[in-house]
């Protein structure tokens, strides 16, 4: 048995930061221990981030800012990695990995013809290299495309790392993530094969809606106090709640590609962003991963545990807490797992698995033929 430090990095769909955490665990002949999580947000700039979104949007010379943003996110991930370490008093040796899942830019979870081919992919930046050659730590990043090349979308990853989480539960439980997107893993009772999706949107309307709302003062709804003071727009709602995304049976994954602009473009193009939209934009929320459960798992579960910048929304919370009557529902902080770094977590816990030569994805969740191992390794 040995005591490990990892650490994981990871920036989501909705772009507000960069989330870092070193992972404590131990390894009893790959039985993991999560021992302890520390993590900071490091913040990311309005410049930056407005550069990235442009990236989202393909727009003129996307091809050279792309090359430039993927270097310079390679240095402000090492940035946030240096304060982490400052701030738990670790120094490089005593970090066995960096798992550096980067900012995913475009996903493709299912072919498309091009060329003549039927092809997918996704594309993650944050040069790991740099990140590397800056800490002096090895970083293994680039998850997504081993799931793929084994047949996989490359989504969702964090099911393996809830599959570790789960043995600390009992019964039906279910993890679910609100950050940009929403995703969901379900173990019944222990079962080693879990079922894993994205249900839909999370906060990536949300967020969108209240930017506009106050003009760029605020970037999300903090603790709802937008969406309390408005109505659900039922017109709205049932409109949205017909997406193509939600129909589809799992395995499947989404992103900005499709609630993003597109969604806007559809939806909500020139309607004038009032409290009730965004109130209505949280019950869609809420509404999406219940429909999700009752449409795609065997049962509905015992047990939830919500994590992501979403679980401290209590509208979104108390919404899905009035549509699971007798679930115990809890907040990742609440269950001991970290509301905040669970995402990065995972990351750390599967660079490391990567490292060790060991597989790392959930065909079950993902569609891949095998398993695989995911990540390439950079070295310092």
């Amino acid at each position: 048995m040995s005591i490990i430090n990892a650490i994981g990095l990871m920036s989501g769909t909705s772009v507000d930061s960069i989330d870092a955490c070193v992972v404590t665990f131990e390894d009893n002949n790959s039985v993991i221990k999560i021992k302890k999580i520390e993590g900071i947000n490091y913040p990311i700039s309005d410049q930056i981030k407005k550069g990235i979104f442009n990236l989202f949007e393909d727009r003129e010379g996307s091809l050279k800012n792309l090359v430039l943003m993927n270097n310079l996110l390679g240095e402000l991930f090492s940035d946030a990695v240096l304060k982490l370490l400052k701030y738990t008093g670790l120094v490089s040796g005593e970090v066995a990995v960096i798992g550096s899942h980067g900012q995913t830019i475009y996903h493709i979870p299912e072919k498309r013809e091009f060329c003549g081919q039927l092809v997918r992919g996704s594309l993650q930046i944050g040069e790991a290299s740099i990140i590397a050659q800056r800490t002096g730590i090895p970083v293994v990043s680039d998850f997504r495309p081993g799931d793929i090349a084994a047949g996989g979308s490359g989504a969702p990853l964090v099911p393996f790392f809830d599959l570790l989480l789960a043995e600390n539960f009992s019964g039906n439980t279910a993890f679910q993530n609100i950050g940009g997107i929403g995703n969901v893993t379900f173990i019944e009772n222990g079962d080693v094969l879990p079922v894993a999706f994205d249900t839909g949107p999370g906060n990536m309307i949300i967020d969108r809606l209240v930017s506009d709302f106050t003009e760029g003062e605020l970037a999300y709804d903090k603790d709802g106090e937008i969406g309390k003071k408005g109505k659900i727009q039922k017109d709205f709602l049932a409109k949205w709640m017909q997406h193509l995304f939600l129909l589809k049976k799992p395995p499947k994954s989404t992103g900005r590609e499709e609630f993003g602009t597109l969604f806007f473009d559809k939806y909500l193009k020139g309607i004038t962003v009032t409290e009730d939209l965004i109130r209505t934009a949280e019950e869609f929320t809420a509404m999406s991963i219940v429909q999700a459960y009752e449409s795609h798992l065997t049962r509905l579960p015992s047990t939830l545990i919500i994590n992501g910048g979403g679980g401290h929304n209590p509208v979104i919370v108390d919404s899905i807490r009035q549509k699971l009557k007798g679930c115990r529902i809890l907040t990742g902080d609440e269950a001991g797992i970290s509301i905040d770094y669970k995402e990065a977590a995972a990351f750390a816990i599967m660079g490391y698995y990567a490292l060790q030569g060991k597989t790392n994805n959930i065909p079950s969740a993902t569609g891949a033929d095998r398993k695989a191992v995911m990540g390439k390794l950079s070295l310092p």
